[in-house]
């Protein structure tokens, strides 16, 4: 899976940690992969793991002739010598007599191994920076916009507050006038009741 591929799915997925099988051991007399160094790195998880895979299978050792080429020889002495520095040196005595191998030439292959690796590494970086522009730093610009929208909305919820305050006072002040023109005018029809019923009892007295 190409890098690419790979960083959008540690973006965008979410993975069980996957357990690898273990291998059987190889126990015919075929020529077997150049066994690995043993590593201090410790996996961080199954997409560091999927990271690793791609690496691994870019720079595995049969892509260097050269490495390809002492395995060959190193191979048919397995069930023979088993320690794996004796073999290597065998093998290596042999190569060197019929095809003419050198030390220098296969640690030039581990050399041309790790300019693969550093080339990976650079797309990788690449690779992450577009990444980052589409899905990292655009997203932080949206969030850029939708802040200052949240301001420009606080500020309209602020001026709609301070409106509502001044109705409020407003219809306070039409309230209290409304009660107190309730008022005189109760006061008032109270009064004029009160003249016309002693007018009436006036002329009732006068008219006899």
């Amino acid at each position: 899976m190409p890098f690419m591929d790979l960083i959008k799915k540690a973006i965008f997925e979410e993975e069980p940690l996957a357990q690898q099988p273990a291998k059987p051991a190889n126990s015919s007399g075929t020529a077997r992969p150049l066994e690995p160094v043993a590593s201090s790195y410790v996996s961080m998880g199954t997409r560091d793991n999927q990271f690793y895979t791609r690496l691994a299978k870019q720079t595995d050792l049969s892509a260097a002739p050269e490495l390809a080429k002492i395995e060959a020889f190193a191979a048919p002495l397995a069930s023979v010598i088993t320690d794996k520095a004796l073999r290597y040196k065998a093998a290596l005595a042999t190569a060197q007599s019929q095809g003419g191998l050198t030390k220098d030439a296969i640690l030039k292959g581990f050399d041309a191994l790790l300019n693969v690796l550093n080339a990976s590494a650079s797309t990788f970086n690449k690779q992450t920076d577009d990444v980052s522009r589409t899905e990292v730093d655009a997203k932080i610009a949206q969030i850029g916009d939708i802040n200052e929208a949240i301001q420009q909305k606080q500020k309209e919820i602020v001026d709609l507050q301070q409106q509502v305050k001044s109705m409020q006072s407003q219809a306070e002040v039409s309230r209290s006038k409304l009660q107190e023109a309730k008022n005189n005018f109760a006061a008032a029809l109270e009064r004029r009741r009160a003249e016309i019923q002693q007018q009436r009892k006036e002329f009732e007295t006068i008219l006899g």
